[in-house]
């Protein structure tokens, strides 16, 4: 007689199927209303942190993103009493490390066994990063667009101060965002792995060249500094928002000095970027909106570095270093 489908002996195991749903990113974890403890099996303790099983639930919520552990916590406390099912979102830690997790189960009398109401975590980490990366690529676009027409505004006010002719300025004029728009082809080539690493140089002096007869550019940027074709259009970004900038509020807007620094040592790529002689008197990034935003996120998390910016009476001084893959 045939055996039938049902799973009997070892393929039917507490062990096996908890093994399943772990290798799924599901922890299981239940808590007790009148005690305030929490208890944890191995993934759970994996994603808090802790070797403890049993844990004061007050501990896990130190432990939250301050951003997200009022609203954890409501919801959290919640789950005693409503018998509906619920799902909440948040983070474990903070910075790039941060752990997302979703928590999922249904409250109540319907949930509990005993004094414990059980439930499971599901770590969404992966799911989370990606929504953040298409709303910074949505975002990233809406503001290319609008440097896009800050650009063409700052370059078209540089030519226009030298132009002796109608004919002369559009020829200028032309030639100038040419040259940009092969520094964004040079970087669309390269992110789709069509060409070999670029000089880090080249690279700055295309984005850079249109804006030379407005300001005093030097670029010193050591042969050995190249970017590797996936992280071309990272810099590509880090350089366009740093022209942008200083286009509105720097040395490129009239007249100043931009000195730009490029050496690789002890397994470093260290980039400066100095501006003096801005004019006086105008308004100046204040470092909070999206373009610091995208430089942070380019510069930590994509680059895997750090940097530092200061702006003052003096001008800006701008200085990054990032790991040499």
């Amino acid at each position: 007689m045939a055996e039938g489908p049902e799973l009997t002996g070892e393929g039917w195991t507490l062990q096996n199927f908890t093994g399943a749903i772990h290798r799924g990113g599901v922890g299981l974890w239940a808590w007790s209303p009148t005690r305030r403890l929490a208890q944890l099996d191995g993934l759970c303790r994996e994603f808090w942190g802790t070797d403890a099983t049993v844990v004061p639930i007050d501990a896990l919520f130190a432990r939250v993103h301050p951003e997200d552990r009022a609203a954890m916590m409501r919801e959290w406390m919640a789950s005693a009493d409503d018998p509906h099912a619920y799902s909440f979102d948040f983070r474990i830690g903070e910075g790039p490390d941060a752990r997302w997790i979703s928590a999922r189960g249904v409250g109540g009398e319907t949930g509990r066994v005993g004094e414990w109401l059980q439930a499971i975590f599901l770590d969404i980490t992966e799911r989370k990063r990606a929504e953040e990366a298409e709303r910074l690529l949505a975002d990233e676009l809406a503001h290319r667009v609008s440097n896009m027409f800050t650009v063409a505004r700052a370059l078209t006010a540089i030519v226009a101060r030298d132009a002796k002719s109608a004919p002369l300025f559009a020829e200028d004029l032309s030639r100038r965002f040419g040259v940009l728009h092969e520094a964004t082809t040079l970087a669309t080539r390269s992110h789709r792995l069509d060409q070999g690493s670029v000089p880090l140089r080249h690279l700055a002096e295309r984005i850079l060249t249109p804006y030379r007869d407005g300001a005093e550019i030097r670029v010193e940027i050591a042969e050995g500094a190249v970017v590797a074709p996936n992280h071309v259009n990272d810099y590509a970004m880090i350089f366009h928002e740093l022209a942008t900038n200083s286009a509105k509020y720097g040395a490129l807007s009239g007249c100043g000095t931009l000195r730009l620094d490029g050496r690789v040592a002890d397994g470093t790529l260290r980039l400066t970027w100095d501006e003096t002689g801005t004019p006086s008197g105008g308004p100046k990034a204040d470092g909070t909106g999206f373009g610091s935003r995208l430089l942070r996120q380019t510069i930590e998390r994509s680059l895997g570095g750090r940097f530092e910016r200061v702006i003052d009476a003096g001008g800006l001084h701008f200085e990054m270093s990032v790991p040499v893959e």
